[in-house]
């Protein structure tokens, strides 16, 4: 059974040394993932936040990451080990970061703080660059409202321009009961995500 990489959790991008920039995101969607597939007998290797790496107990193999570039390092290491396994990016990661240093610690006292930010880059477009034979998973936030035609649409720009095999697409606002699995051959929806991430787990647990 091929190894796989779960990503899990969100990224912290600093703009001092206490304070960072980050999302809403526990985790919890990982480590399910994550938990599933070591029940099925996968040899999977967790990458998270502290927080997701605190709630991955049933995970025998875990390593935490901080911010965009340093989850980006890590995934590279990985997945140049393991060019034919399985890379399931569920991490919410940091589209922008501090431009310049994030050295020191800013005032609390300053009336207005303007801080200049700069695209990261896109983890999930350069994936393949590390290994052509990796299967990837990637997942996609569409804005509320959403129906869904317009988030297989949206999944489905996802799995072009990342080169996914499946796209897991959720729509913020009802992430529990909006979702939908997006590939080559069609789209899969779900009115329970759990059905969902269970669908998941044994499609790469049977593959």
């Amino acid at each position: 059974m091929r190894p796989v990489l779960v990503t899990a959790g969100a990224t912290r991008n600093p703009i001092d040394a206490m304070r960072y920039i980050s999302a809403h995101s526990s985790g919890r969607t990982g480590v399910a993932i994550a938990s599933a597939l070591v029940v099925h007998g996968c040899r999977v290797h967790f990458l998270g936040s502290p927080e997701a790496c605190l709630r991955a107990n049933a995970i025998p193999s875990t390593e935490e990451f901080a911010d965009t570039r340093d989850l980006m390092e890590r995934m590279e290491i990985w997945v140049r080990a393991n060019p034919q396994g399985w890379v399931i990016h569920a991490a919410a990661v940091g589209d922008y970061e501090l431009a310049g240093s994030a050295v020191g610690k800013i005032s609390s006292n300053l009336e207005t703080l303007t801080l200049t930010l700069r695209p990261t880059p896109k983890i999930a477009d350069r994936v393949r660059f590390w290994s052509d034979d990796i299967t990837l998973i990637t997942f996609k936030a569409a804005p509320p409202l959403t129906d869904g035609e317009s988030l297989v649409k949206i999944c489905r720009k996802q799995l072009e321009r990342t080169r996914s095999d499946l796209v897991l697409g959720n729509v913020l606002g009802s992430l529990a009961t909006t979702t939908t699995l997006v590939d080559d051959s069609g789209s899969e929806a779900f009115d329970d995500r759990a059905e969902a991430l269970h669908a998941l787990a044994a499609r790469v647990a049977h593959t």
